[in-house]
């Protein structure tokens, strides 16, 4: 069936495409488990650093420069809205020892409010409360908080 021909011409540019190929092959590869590689990574963040969130969401459910006076269950939409820089670095400085944070007070859909600024990668942990938005009104929310590492 096969036949031993020992006059073949052999060719120098054959061997080149496969290489191109295996190349080609071994370089996407590569790129993939570096991707695969930086997902887990920020996967492992966010794991590590949702309980940080959500109990500092916890925390300023109940701080008095949020919350009613005479209620503390309550966040105010009113003292939210007064915050100032004062108010809100006097909140990072209690609460920001190692993370740099934002949050949102959120009753959908007649209240928002974003206080502070925030990076593009974070953690983020949103809690339920009760938004008292004048003295007739308390409605069903959220309080959202981000936090990044300084």
């Amino acid at each position: 069936m096969f036949t031993s021909d020992e006059q073949a011409v052999v060719e120098p540019n054959s061997d080149l495409v496969a290489m191109a190929l295996a190349v080609i092959g071994f370089v996407i590869f590569i790129s993939v488990m570096a991707h695969t590689y930086q997902v887990y990574q920020e996967k492992t963040y966010i794991a590590q650093h949702y309980d940080d969130a959500a109990s500092l969401a916890g925390l300023l459910r109940n701080d008095p420069l949020l919350t009613a006076p005479d209620r503390p269950d309550l966040i105010d939409a009113f003292r939210v809205e007064s915050m100032g820089a004062g108010d809100i670095s006097e909140l990072k400085d209690r609460y920001g020892t190692r993370y740099d944070f934002s949050f949102k007070v959120e009753a959908p859909p007649t209240y928002s409010k974003v206080v502070g600024t925030s990076e593009d990668l974070g953690v983020s942990a949103s809690i339920p409360v009760t938004i008292r938005l004048n003295e007739a009104e308390e409605m069903p929310g959220t309080l959202t908080v981000k936090l990044w590492e300084r």
